[in-house]
């Protein structure tokens, strides 16, 4: 279950470099059906900065989660990791309230359920 629990974290971390990619390159027509945003306010320019911060902090946390799979087994593995998975379950709700539910399913399901593997198996 640890070497699963690691591949969870892995497409996790996998998830959020896309959705990096999604906010940094994609059309206005892709990010505005994604997050059930007006087309046209996609196309403002303010919001597409916005958004590619935005994806610049997916990417940071994609790339945390793949750096903390060469922890060693053992406390700080398992702690970074629940922190991370919790930030991410976080995230995902208030992006539920805010913009669409299904990003709960997309992001936040995954995120717990591996958090609960992570605090039994790492």
């Amino acid at each position: 279950m640890h070497t699963f629990t690691i591949v969870l974290i892995i497409l996790i971390g996998l998830e959020h470099v896309g959705i990096m990619g999604l906010e940094l390159l994609g059309s206005d027509r892709l990010i505005a059906k994604s997050f059930n945003l007006p087309l046209a306010e996609v196309e403002r320019p303010h919001l597409r900065t916005a958004l590619a911060n935005q994806g610049l902090y997916n990417g940071f946390v994609a790339l945390s989660l793949f750096l903390i799979i060469f922890i060693p087994g053992g406390t700080l593995l398992r702690g970074m990791a629940i922190g991370l998975l919790a930030g991410i379950f976080i995230i995902a709700a208030y992006g539920a309230l805010t913009v669409a539910k299904r990003i709960l399913w997309i992001q936040g399901a995954p995120a717990l359920i591996t958090m609960v593997l992570a605090m039994f198996f790492l």
